[in-house]
């Protein structure tokens, strides 16, 4: 079931695994896409979702952390009423970006919240499905 649907971006739910899949098209990250994931984790929220696949592999380049974790850290409340599982499916040159960063100086999310990085759909999906 799409929920959410723009040029750059779409948002699925997949009830038989409880997981939404934000697809972003763009090639470029920015207002849209921090649209699109606001709305994601929103969703997340008001629908009690537990999961989140970011398909960002092909078509964006992240140059921030921010853009990723700091949402989690101002849109979602510090007490969830359940775990959310967030999978970013990344390039593997965005990867080694990703885990290369320091986290030090970023707010924290809830402890509620598990956010993994992936250079594979298959393996973020297994990792969702895990959990």
């Amino acid at each position: 079931m799409t929920l959410y649907n723009s040029s750059d971006a779409s948002i699925t739910y997949h009830p038989a695994s409880d997981t939404l899949h934000l697809h972003f098209t763009a090639t470029r990250s920015g207002v849209s896409f921090r649209q699109a994931y606001q709305q994601a984790l929103k969703v997340m929220l008001a629908q009690n979702v537990g999961k989140l696949l970011l398909d960002l592999k092909r078509n964006i380049s992240l140059t921030e952390e921010t853009e990723l974790l700091h949402p989690l850290a101002t849109l979602l409340p510090q007490q969830l009423s359940r775990p959310l599982f967030i999978a970013a499916v990344v390039s593997e040159g965005q990867y080694r970006y990703q885990i290369g960063s320091s986290l030090a100086s970023y707010l924290p999310t809830p402890a509620q919240v598990e956010f993994n990085y992936f250079t594979s759909r298959r393996d973020a999906t297994a990792w969702l499905n895990e959990n």
